[in-house]
């Protein structure tokens, strides 16, 4: 982690601090406004969009004590605020940039790789493919930023504001849209580009990347993507029992089928409650 992220994540720790001192009005304005500047833009420069916040969590903290609500110290329209304060945030440096377009890219591309490594036969890598999923990963990211920004200034009348039940359909129904074209892209797309490679090279190929990747998320301390390895490394293991002929003799080859829809049920579903849990955690901070 840089010495910017952990700035980042040191003002992010008091600003939870603080927030949990918010009583009331106070604590929705702050709350509606905080997931409104945080959602305004990938390419905001992170450490100012947090100052900032922080700031106004501290300045409303000071009103609460004085006995002023958050509507009497900041006005009646919240969102006028936030927009005014959108205005004047820096713009992320390129660097910030494309590690925000290939982080999701990236990801996306990884489970990719290893659902191919796990396939049986050579390892073959249609490169076509890859690019049509980092198009639909970015637009995915961008999509769900918007809605989640647009969304929270709407009416208390509002459908998807005040029913959750109108929520969770459509939530089910956007990710249901994109996991279909995820698995449209990787059933469909012709075999233009496709490059080959066998083993050992495969399984050398496989070592390095997830090593790498694992490693990313363990030393950089990417706590939301910790629910998504245990995914990452059943997959692999499931392509180098396949792939190196010493255990494949000992696993058999008739059940390597069943060891990789095991592998990928276990680690969806490890996935989804670990996912769960982090959520939870998050949101209590």
């Amino acid at each position: 982690m840089s010495s910017r992220d952990k700035q980042v994540e040191g003002i992010r720790n008091k600003m939870n601090e603080l927030q949990k001192k918010l009583e009331g009005e106070n604590a929705t304005f702050f709350d509606d406004l905080r997931g409104y500047l945080i959602t305004s833009s990938l390419f905001y420069d992170e450490l100012d969009v947090t100052e900032q916040s922080y700031n106004v969590c501290v300045d409303l903290i000071e009103a609460q004590e004085n006995g002023q609500t958050a509507q009497e110290y900041f006005g009646k329209d919240s969102r006028k605020l936030a927009d005014s304060m959108i205005k004047n945030f820096r713009h992320a440096g390129y660097r910030e940039i494309m590690e925000l377009i290939l982080l999701p890219i990236g990801i996306y591309w990884a489970i990719s790789f290893i659902s191919d490594f796990a396939k049986r036969g050579a390892l073959k890598i249609n490169i076509l493919e890859y690019i049509l999923i980092a198009l639909l990963s970015l637009g995915m990211v961008v999509i769900v930023f918007e809605a989640v920004h647009k969304s929270i200034y709407l009416s208390e009348n509002n459908p998807f504001r005040k029913s959750k039940i109108v929520q969770f359909i459509i939530g089910t129904i956007f990710f249901t849209c994109i996991t279909g074209a995820f698995v449209t892209i990787s059933v469909f797309t012709p075999p233009i580009w496709v490059a080959k490679l066998v083993y050992p090279g495969d399984v050398i190929l496989m070592l390095t990347v997830t090593a790498i990747f694992l490693g990313w998320i363990i030393i950089g301390r990417k706590r939301e993507l910790y629910s998504i390895t245990p995914f990452i490394v059943l997959m692999a293991a499931v392509g180098m029992l396949q792939r190196i002929p010493v255990m494949l003799a000992v696993v058999g080859s008739n059940n390597i089928k069943f060891l990789a829809v095991g592998a990928a049920i276990s680690g969806f579903l490890i996935n989804i409650v670990w996912g769960r849990i982090e959520m939870k955690r998050i949101a209590h901070d």
